[in-house]
């Protein structure tokens, strides 16, 4: 009997460690490597939905900057009114000890990714950085035309060691009649808040690649994709959208992650908009209806593939791509 009890032992710890991975919490998944003094690369503090801190220590990036977490209703007509939250914008900015921006990067022009843009470039003196439409969000709320970059498909702007890379993108399909109302259409005139949550129309949305010297990030922060739209880009990390991916039929999940992770050769997956984005970020990140089924997906994938996932932690500084960590683009 002795000699059996190192494998019963053994596979209690199999059995206990599925039991764990099944559980899926965002705590069992968070990943915690804060950078040492010493280390250089690039930091990310993730701050919910797709809002994420980008710096090496010389120039700092903000994707979305969405602070303000507003409550919505998906069955009042346009979706509500929404305006962006001056207390929590500010309290959000806070958090991320943000003073000083080098560009604001918007990756569509939804209410959940732009309203708050404009409003924290002009705090930090940041460029805003996207479609036309987003720029009808910050014309609106009189953001400073010199702030304001309207960038196109294939486009590529420095920012100290940064170049940044635009590629079209697609959106996850949103349920009627957001759907309609707000995919494949444009905001063709200064957005003045507050507005119908439907006002915030799609306007381009983005994939983002961020070429460095510690090695290339791409953000990608919707579950949707254009088949061949990334062909030759290399990525060594992506902040990887999945809200609604756990949603998708099976092929679909198959075809987004073959699109945008297997294609770019990226080795680590970290998941990002799987929250419930009117929580406000005063309270812990509380997933979304899907995060259960993503993460499932995710964690397959990963056996398969042997691609790493984790998520990142909110408000807390991680070393996500250190010097060393290059691959050419």
């Amino acid at each position: 009997m002795k000699h059996l009890l190192p494998v019963i032992g053994a596979l209690l710890a199999l059995l206990c460690a599925g039991s764990r991975a099944a559980d899926y919490s965002p705590e069992s998944l968070a990943i915690h490597r804060p950078p040492a003094p010493n280390e250089q690369g690039l930091v990310v503090t993730f701050m919910g939905t797709t809002t994420a801190l980008i710096s090496d220590g010389e120039t700092s990036l903000l994707t979305d900057g969405y602070f303000s977490r507003v409550k919505f209703d998906r069955k009042a007509e346009g979706g509500g009114l929404v305006r962006p939250d001056m207390a929590a914008i500010t309290a959000g900015m806070a958090a991320l000890a943000i003073d000083k921006l080098a560009a604001v990067l918007v990756l569509h022009s939804h209410f959940d990714h732009a309203m708050d843009a404009p409003v924290v470039a002009a705090l930090t003196g940041a460029d805003l950085v996207g479609s036309e439409s987003t720029a009808n969000v910050g014309r609106g709320l009189e953001l400073p035309e010199k702030q304001i970059r309207v960038v196109a498909p294939g486009d590529a702007l420095r920012y100290g060691k940064f170049v940044v890379h635009f590629y079209r993108g697609k959106h996850w399909p949103l349920p009627e009649p957001l759907a309609s109302a707000m995919l494949g259409n444009s905001i063709d005139a200064p957005l003045k808040p507050p507005a119908r949550i439907d006002a915030y129309k799609e306007g381009i949305t983005w994939t983002i690649l961020l070429e460095h010297p510690s090695g290339n990030l791409l953000i990608q922060g919707s579950a949707g994709y254009l088949p061949g739209a990334l062909a030759g880009v290399k990525a060594d990390a992506i902040l990887l959208g999945t809200g609604g991916l756990g949603d998708l039929p099976r092929a679909e999940q198959e075809a987004y992650y073959r699109e945008i992770v297997s294609t770019t050769g990226a080795r680590a997956v970290y998941p990002v908009h799987w929250d419930v984005m009117s929580t406000p970020l005063s309270k812990p990140l509380v997933p979304d209806s899907d995060f259960r089924r993503s993460m499932a997906f995710l964690d397959e994938m990963k056996a398969h593939t042997g691609v790493t996932f984790h998520l990142l932690p909110k408000a807390e500084k991680v070393l996500l791509l250190p010097l060393e960590k290059k691959t050419a683009l």
